[in-house]
Order: C-alpha cells, then structure tokens, then sequence
C-alpha cells in the first residue's frame, strides 16, 4: 500500500532501530569532512596534538626548573634548557590556538554541506513526503539541531568532541605512566576514583540528552509563539480581539516550562559536581601525602615531587575533559542519527526497465481502472473508480470539495500510487514510467500560483536564463495575451518577479497570473494538459473568460478541468460529476442538465455568477 502514512513510518521505525551506532557516525562525519574540505581534519589533529603537548611541557618545566636549582646549573644551561621548553611551549599553544580558529569557518563549511544535501533531499523526494507532516516534522528536527544550531550543531559537537577526546585520554596516558613509575596502587585508586566521577558526570549528561527532544519542542513553541506575535498580517487581529494576555500567557507557559527542564537537568549536574568534590579531596589527599612522604624519606627528588603532584592535579581536569568531551559527543548522536535516518530514507524505486514514452506528437489517453485510494489508511478518497479520457478529449471534472478531484491530478502526475487498481497512460500503466518521464508528458495549471522571484522569461521556462528560450518565451506571452503588458515594463521579460532581491519587481494580478501560468504550460509543450482550480482566486466572470482561452489555447491536446465551480463545463467535449470518490454522471454540459438533477441544481445555483449582460442564464 502506497501512502503518507507508510512512508513516514518506515522512516520513524529505521531512526529508532539500532542501525547508526556512535561508530559508523563518526565515520559517516569524518566522510562529511572529507567532502567538505579535507582542511579540517588536517587542522583537527593539530589542535588534538598540540592540546597534549602543550600542558605535558607545562608539567615538567617546574620539574626541570627545581632540578637545574638543587643541581647549581649554570645560566647558560638554565637559559638553554628552560627557554627551548618554553619556546617549544609558545609553538605549540600558537599552532593549537591558530588551528582552533581556522576551524570555524570550516565548520560552518561543513554544517552548510550537510544542509545542501538535506536541501536536495527534501527537493527530489516523492511528492507524498512534501505533503506529509510527519516529513516536514523529521526535515525540521534534522536540519535545526544537527547543523543549525551555530556551535551546538551535532556536527560541530561531534567533531570537536572527538579532537578533545583524543587529546584528553591520551594525555591522560602520559600523566598515568609517570604516577605508575612512582606507584602502580596509586595509579589504580587514582583511576578508580576518577572513574566515580566519570560515571556521575556521565549520568548527568546522559538525562540531558534524553531530554534534549523536549527541549527542542518548548523552544520550537516559544520561537512560533514570539515570531507570530511579531507578524504584521497577525498586528490587527491581535489589538482588536484583545488577544495580547492570551498570547502572553502561552509565552510565559513556554518560559516556565523551560526554567523547570534546565532545573531538572541541573540537578543532576549539581549532584555530579558533589560527587568530584568528594573525590577530588579524598584523591589530592591521599596522592599529595604519599608523595610528601617520599620525598621526606628521600626516595624522590624535588623536583619529581613537583612533577608527580602536577600529574596529579592535571587528573582533575582531564577526567572532567574527557566526560564532557565524551558527553558532547553522545549529545550530538541523537540529531545525526535523525539527519542520516532522513537522508537514508528510500523513495519508490525506478522502474527496471522502464516503458518508453510515446512518440512525439502523439495523442494521450487516460484510463483509471477500477482505482481506490486512501491517505493514512482512513475512508477512501477513491472507490474503485473507472474512468476513460480519450486522446484529445477535453474533460471536465467537477463535484464539491473532498470528491476526490485534486487526488485525481496527483495520481495521474505519479504523486501517489493507487491503493489498487491501474492507471493508463496510452495502455502503459504509469508505475512502469520513470518519474522524470512520465512528468514530460505533463503541463499542469494548479490553484496555487507558483511565481518565483526570477525573471519573467525564466518564470515561464522554468529553467535558468542561459537554457530559456527567449523567443518562444515571446511567442508565449503573445498567445496568451500577456505580451502588451510586458513590453511596458522597462526589462521587458529580464523584468524581476516580485520584490524579494529587485525593488523594482513586479507584481502581476490575479488574472495576469493565470496567463503566465498558461504561458508556462504552452512553453512546456506536453501532450497532457491539467487545470486544477487555477481559477480559484479570480472573480467568476474572469474565471470564465479564463478557462475560455485555456480551452482555444489547448488545441488538440488531451485536457483535464477540475473544479467544483462549472465555468469549464460549457466548452468541455464530456463533463464528470464525481461524488464519494465515484462518477455520479458522465455526458455533456446539455445531457447532465438534462439527464442529472445533482449536476443541474449545481449550475442553476452558480450559473448568475457567470452571467453577461448580454447572456441570459437558464
């Protein structure tokens, strides 16, 4: 069964499942980086090295600084020895804080290749996914907190949590040799104690994390609620309806419900940080002692006491780098596990082989046969619905809202696929088309006036300027009646579309809109031409002329009309009226006047809206 419902579905049971493991999601970033530009990794290991060399050299340049005093060094040694350490320091913490920067803009770099790829996914996906609210939900949660969220981005989380990571236990290797040269047990209880704390500072990161979703929704609510109080088109309604307390009470409520998530989440850091006092004490005890009392004894020297409590100190930072860098990293797991579930997502497969098209010039039937189709698995829109379109036929489709008209379009366009039944194009059965075939064949005019923010050749080719075709843009225009209008302006057809970039854009009419619309579908040139409700927005007299010319500019086209106003009826070779997801009648404009009470009733009662002074109505 093909629908919404399924699909979206598939999605969530995959992003659940066990499939993207903290491993392969790392390697999956380390991918994206190479991708993006390899500079960054280069510069992640410099950072990641120069992090463990810098504070190594720091603990032991206090160790040589004692042992060139007890030994009388002279000044040469001590300038020669203490100033190449700190050279080498000052090279190292230069190169680190130098690469640390050139990362920014290379994360940015990175953040913005995923988002071309989650921008290209939500552009080449099946239709159905668009109009599923579940997939808007799953693009939104993708693309906001795996790359969108500046320096909390679960890119950039993940990927400087593994340079800090790496550089925090390997660092911590190189302190534990030094305290297991002095004593092994002490290393043991050193780890041990570290690791308390480790678990505790990890269970707190774990409960934010789980709560991270949450977080996201109430900020997600309280963004809506401040970006919709701040709309002008709201402003009127807002002030003269009073709403002002009732929309300030839904921030407030946003508000409190956050304050008391970050309380929680707190919490659970404050008991973690208890747990590193206690330890930390105990651990900085019971080391410095030992280490006292063996330099008492005189089984270590000065300096070696030095290095050793300077070992021991860095153990508090590096436990608290290594959970947090640990915690960062599984923080950022979550929302690149939902990235990668909706980039992984599979769309219907291409057919293998696929039908070939007709031939150029050839005429178009239509055969929907014994077709039902439901959207998430509830009442049918269709019900086992049988219709014949012959080539050339120009059809209207006509019956109240919900009848199943605009689902009709989306099926013949491969939008969805039916429940059961076939549909024929040419005696083919359009699933053995591929997508980008099938959609050759079609010119469509939907309801929705797509106007971009390009030229007006570019708007009627649909293509960028160096593939239009300027002169067959031209003789569009003419056709369609749109011509004159231009030819005002002062670009002419290089004039801008609306006023998103240019000024100067410019904004056409309802009725203009339609002609541009038409004048896209003539430049397409398919065989098959949909009218959807183009007409919605337009008064009833100019839906009228309107859906006239459409018929004189459709020619010897197959044609489809849908609507559920009766101004394309008329001039229609076979008019529809489609009920329930089934055709209540089929014939002419005259024979259903005649023949079907439903459909007469219906263009009585619209029929003075479409009415001429000259016209007298039925």
């Amino acid at each position: 069964m093909s629908t919404t419902n399924s699909k979206t579905t598939s999605v969530a049971e995959n992003s659940g499942k066990n499939l993207y493991t903290f491993w392969n999601t790392l390697f999956f970033l380390l991918k994206g980086i190479r991708s993006s530009d390899p500079k960054l990794l280069t510069f992640m290991l410099v950072e990641a090295i120069c992090t463990v060399i810098t504070p190594y050299l720091g603990i032991y340049l206090p160790k040589m600084g004692v042992d060139l005093v007890t030994e009388q060094a002279d000044l040469h040694k001590v300038v020669f020895l203490l100033g190449g350490v700190t050279a080498v320091m000052a090279v190292s913490q230069m190169a680190g804080t130098m690469a640390v920067r050139a990362q920014t803009i290379l994360q940015e770099r990175l953040c913005s290749h995923y988002r071309n790829r989650l921008f290209a996914k939500i552009l080449e996906c099946d239709y159905e996914h668009v109009e599923s609210a579940e997939w808007q939900r799953r693009y939104h949660e993708a693309t906001e907190m795996s790359v969108n969220w500046g320096p909390w981005s679960g890119t950039t989380l993940m990927s400087q949590g593994a340079v800090k990571t790496f550089a925090a236990i390997f660092s911590f290797c190189l302190y534990g040799t030094i305290i297991a040269e002095l004593n092994p047990w002490l290393l043991a209880m050193l780890v041990g104690l570290s690791l308390v704390h480790y678990l505790a500072l990890r269970r707190a990161q774990k409960h934010e994390v789980d709560r991270i979703l949450e977080r996201s929704a109430i900020q997600n609510g309280m963004e809506y609620v401040r970006t919709r109080a701040s709309d002008v088109s709201l402003g009127k309604d807002l002030r003269l309806y009073e709403m002002a307390g009732w929309i300030r009470g839904y921030y407030h409520h946003y508000q409190e419900a956050h304050f008391r998530l970050r309380q929680d989440v707190q919490s659970h850091f404050y008991h973690a940080a208890l747990v590193e006092a206690v330890t930390l004490v105990f651990r900085d005890t019971v080391a410095y002692l030992y280490f006292l009392w063996l330099a008492c004894e005189g089984r270590i020297t000065a300096g070696d006491f030095v290095l050793a409590c300077s070992a021991v100190a860095s153990f508090s930072s590096l436990v608290t780098q290594v959970s947090d860098s640990v915690g960062q990293m599984f923080q950022a797991l979550p929302p690149l596990k939902r990235m990668r579930a909706y980039l992984d997502a599979a769309d219907d497969p291409e057919p293998n082989p696929a039908a070939q098209l007709p031939a150029e010039g050839t005429a178009i039937s239509i055969e929907f046969r014994d077709v039902s189709f439901t959207y998430d698995q509830k009442i049918p829109v269709l019900n086992h619905f049988n219709l014949i379109i012959q080539p050339g036929e120009k059809l209207a489709l006509v019956g109240v809202n919900g009848a199943g008209k605009t689902t009709i379009v989306k099926l013949l366009c491969g939008f969805y696929h039916p429940t059961s039944g076939e549909i024929l194009l040419n005696g083919t059965d359009i699933r053995n088309y591929r997508k980008e075939d099938l959609w050759h064949l079609i010119a469509p005019v939907f309801q929705e006036a797509t106007i971009l923010p390009f030229a007006i050749a570019e708007n009627v080719s649909l293509r960028p300027g160096q593939e239009t075709d300027r002169e067959r843009v031209k003789e569009c225009l003419k056709t369609v009646g749109l011509w004159d209008k231009i030819q005002t302006l002062p670009s002419g057809i290089d004039t801008e579309m609306m006023r998103l970039e240019d000024e100067e854009g410019i904004m056409l009419s309802g009725g203009q809109k339609q002609k541009l619309l038409m004048a896209r579908a003539l430049y397409k040139n398919a065989p098959l031409l949909f009218f959807d409700e183009p007409t919605a927005a337009l008064d009833p007299i100019a839906e009228s002329e309107t859906y006239e010319q459409f018929h004189r500019l459709s020619g010897d086209k197959t044609a489809v009309y849908i609507s559920h106003r009766l101004a394309s009826t008329r001039f229609c070779d076979r008019v529809v009226l489609l009920e329930q997801g089934q055709v209540r009648a089929s014939g002419t404009h005259e024979e259903l006047l005649k023949d079907c009470p439903v459909y007469a009733e219906m263009f009585r009662v619209q029929s003075q809206y479409y009415r001429k002074e000259e016209e007298v109505v039925l």
